[in-house]
């Protein structure tokens, strides 16, 4: 122990430590300065000179390696000749017991030093362990609790849809009454969705994705994202409306629905996903190839696509050849899928939808829907109805004959029980036809409705799946000729109408031929038939599914007295099965 004499006094060196974290000086008033001067006149009323002073501001007692000051008090008291550490209260050492013991209060023992606490005029040597332990204990408790309090708090908060942290690229941070919420950067928002839109196809790399968002203006300090910002961004779920927040119990990411408004589309997203799970190359066999079996050669297979790498680092291109199998051709020329796409867009450029026509059409894609929807409700109602009664048979019959009570043979209770479990996968696999179906309609609805609003832009701006279903629904046949490079693209009837009367003469060169225009006076007529005719096979394979009529009772039947189909023995005696 090191003690200086100061005339009659004996004076005992000390130092200090103090520390407050942000939320305890803005809540209940621990500021530094209030610690500092209540343990400078602790100290000179119990005969302590402080030799030196150390504080960490704002810093929670939670987590030992933050608390930098400590550490260095703990390196000093080991250098230097020190009798106690004075603080205000035992918590401003730490409020997590374990850590406690192992940095602080094994130092305290090893070096024969005490803790005084000015609150309580406590000193280690002098009081019992217990008390000690019971501070400690206290403290670590109240830190738990606080802990606890806060993340289910932020929990409940992200629950609601509310976002925590700092808002993503394209988002901005604001809040609501006190709650964080996300609000769409209308500038930077393009940007992103081009981003996802460029990855999703497979032709791009992220550097790539990188240097042609440059191009359009998306840079950082004048100089394209890097890599790994880029590959952030796309995994990033919040662009799609939801968002990530901690763990579930079994270790999977929480997801929960925001209240922000998406940027990117959940498919669109899910592409992104696929290519960036098998290492660049999309999920789905030649997804980034946009018109993979669309293509016919005049010999009468499809082209096939495959990539080639451009000369000085260009980027990668894709080309559709025959691969002459048979030995038809002497020639053969591939096309680029750059100037497939480029004689499409001129093509879609030409339909025109007149303003009579969009007042007269859209009401009967609006029926038509209705009248899809209703057929969908009710097919998939006699299909429900039917399976809870065979559910409910069965269970039924099982409890019988666990009781004794059911009456049926153990041939005859398996033979019964065999046919409902078929009916029941029967009606099931129904069920799920019956939703393939009405995904599909309403897909193609959608995309329909966006065309007689924008044809142009919403082919140009589609992703790959978007464009290959347009592709399906607008042409009827696309044939290339590998010896003289004409490129014949066939428009269904309900397209080829849309056409305007005037030339395009990049879509009518000498590479491309297309068909005969229809005039306007067609239009109505024939746009109407074949919305109809879009419907109309869907339609009827829902009703072929699920809407089954019961058949009328036989009248040979009632008057043998088997009404409702149940076989009599008289008259199986007079009516024998064939």
């Amino acid at each position: 122990m090191q003690i200086i004499q100061v005339g009659c006094k004996m004076v005992k060196k000390a130092v200090y430590y103090g520390r407050v974290s942000t939320a305890e000086q803005a809540d209940s008033g621990y500021s530094l300065d209030m610690q500092k001067d209540k343990c400078t006149k602790w100290a000179q009323e119990h005969d302590y000179e402080i030799v030196e002073y150390f504080e960490d501001r704002g810093k929670s007692g939670s987590n030992y390696k933050e608390l930098k000051e400590l550490q260095k008090l703990h390196n000093y008291i080991s250098l230097n000749n020190v009798d106690s550490i004075i603080c205000w209260r035992l918590d401003r050492l730490g409020r997590y017991d374990v850590e406690f013991y192992i940095h602080t209060m094994k130092k305290i023992d090893d070096l024969g030093m005490s803790i005084c606490i000015a609150e309580y005029g406590l000193d280690t040597n002098t009081m019992p362990r217990v008390v000690l332990a019971m501070q400690m204990g206290l403290a670590t408790d109240e830190v738990k609790t606080i802990k606890k309090r806060t993340k289910d708090t932020m929990l409940f908060r992200a629950q609601q849809g509310f976002y925590m942290g700092k808002a993503p690229i394209g988002y901005i941070n604001t809040q609501v009454n006190g709650n964080g919420l996300l609000v769409v950067n209308t500038e930077i928002a393009p940007f992103i969705y081009r981003a996802f839109s460029l990855y999703a196809t497979g032709n791009y790399t992220m550097q790539a994705v990188a240097n042609e968002l440059h191009k359009q203006g998306f840079s950082k300090n004048e100089k394209p994202y890097p890599v790994r910002k880029i590959e952030h961004i796309l995994k990033n779920i919040t662009y799609t409306g939801l968002m990530k927040y901690g763990k579930n119990d079994d270790g999977s990411d929480r997801i929960l629905q925001g209240v922000h408004e998406a940027i990117v589309p959940m498919q669109l997203f899910k592409d992104v996903q696929a290519v960036l799970k098998y290492g660049g190359k999309p999920n789905t066999k030649h997804t980034e190839f946009i018109y993979s079996k669309f293509i016919k050669c005049t010999c009468g297979c499809y082209l096939s696509p495959s990539t080639t790498k451009g000369a000085h680092n260009s980027g990668n291109y894709i080309y559709y050849r025959c691969h002459n199998k048979d030995k038809i051709h002497k020639h053969i020329k591939s096309v680029k899928q750059d100037d497939i796409s480029r004689h499409i867009n001129n093509i879609f450029s030409e339909i025109k939808i007149p303003e009579f026509v969009l007042k007269n059409i859209k009401p009967k894609l609006v029926n038509a829907l209705d009248e899809f929807y209703k057929t969908e409700k009710q097919a998939l109602e006699v299909q429900t109805r039917r399976l809870h009664e065979i559910e409910k048979a069965i269970l039924k019959t099982h409890e019988e004959r666990v009781l004794g009570e059911c009456k049926l043979s153990d041939s005859d209770y398996n033979k019964q029980m065999t046919g409902w479990e078929e009916e029941k996968q029967l009606l099931n696999e129904n069920i799920q036809s019956i939703s393939i179906i009405s995904k599909n309609i309403y897909n193609n609805l959608n995309t329909l409705m966006k065309f007689l609003n924008n044809i142009d832009d919403t082919y140009k701006n589609a992703d790959i799946p978007n464009k290959q279903r347009l592709l399906r629904m607008t042409f009827e046949e696309a044939t290339y000729d590998t010896e003289t490079e004409v490129l014949r693209l066939k428009l269904k009837p309900i397209f080829q109408a849309l056409r305007i009367l005037k030339d395009n003469a990049e879509t009518h060169s000498k590479k491309v031929a297309t068909q005969s225009k229809v005039s306007n006076e067609e239009l109505l007529q024939i746009l109407s038939k074949n919305i109809e005719i879009s419907l109309k096979n869907e339609v009827t394979t829902l009703k072929k599914l699920s809407i089954i009529e019961k058949e009328p009772t036989n009248e040979t039947l009632s008057v043998n007295g088997a009404g409702d189909g149940v076989r009599t023995h008289e008259y199986r005696n007079h009516n024998p099965r064939p």
